[in-house]
């Protein structure tokens, strides 16, 4: 990575040797779109890190300017010369940052091509006039999908299939009697999604059609409320005899 950049480098000086002023305030955007890309690696992480601490997904990119995750929005863009001039606020919508770089820049192709690469990202990537980023934890993309189907997880009540925590357990589409969680599609400790045991539905048809399965990793244990065994595969859901 060190060694495609320096290459870049070489190559910018190559094109603009005929001025040498001109080639120095390139090689600075240059290690200044360096420096925003890592900016951006660091929101994805903090991302993720809010989601599996909160079970939540940050509203907006100021939920994340705390000492726990990414510091003040001043600490994060220090570095950056004229960071106004040439690159665009960070914002967070979904599992996208917005495009960071501002026209006084990006209408030179290399230093376009060289934001838009993978060279300095491994939890982003760009497409389509975005920067997308990835969970790379499987509970945290189980809770985004959760979350992104029926909002934040909340403490259990009687709302009847609001994912729901209880003592450190979540409930997935629970139903209730008396205030009690009588049924539900899936559930299971914090520290066991993993490897299990997850309690599932006895309900062969919801096991195939409901997606809050997909993201169950390959491997873990599940228990139906007959007492039946199975395990997550790549296929799906099988029955263990």
């Amino acid at each position: 990575m060190i060694k495609n950049f320096f290459i870049l480098i070489f190559s910018f000086q190559i094109l603009f040797s005929a001025s040498l002023d001109d080639f120095d305030y390139r090689q600075k955007i240059l290690l200044d779109v360096k420096r925003v890309i890592q900016n951006e690696e660091s929101i994805a992480r903090a991302y993720e890190q809010y989601l599996l601490t909160n079970y939540a997904v940050p509203t907006s990119i100021t939920t994340l300017y705390t000492s726990d995750y990414l510091g003040t929005s001043t600490e994060f863009i220090e570095g950056i010369s004229n960071f106004a001039t040439n690159f665009n606020t960070f914002s967070i919508s979904g599992n996208t940052i917005s495009y960071g770089l501002k026209t006084t820049i990006s209408e030179d192709p290399n230093i376009k091509a060289l934001y838009e690469s993978d060279t300095f990202r491994k939890k982003t990537y760009y497409r389509d006039e975005k920067v997308y980023f990835t969970l790379e934890d499987a509970f945290a993309r189980h809770l985004y999908d959760l979350i992104k189907a029926t909002g934040a997880l909340v403490p259990c009540a009687s709302v009847a299939n609001q994912n729901c925590i209880l003592n450190s357990h979540i409930y997935i589409k629970p139903t209730y009697t008396s205030g009690l969680i009588t049924d539900y599609l899936m559930a299971y400790h914090i520290d066991k999604f993993k490897t299990g045991p997850i309690i599932i539905t006895s309900n062969t048809s919801l096991q195939i059609s409901s997606d809050e399965f997909d993201t169950i990793p390959r491997g873990a244990l599940l228990y139906d409320t007959t007492g039946s065994k199975y395990v997550k595969t790549t296929s799906g859901i099988e029955v263990l005899k």
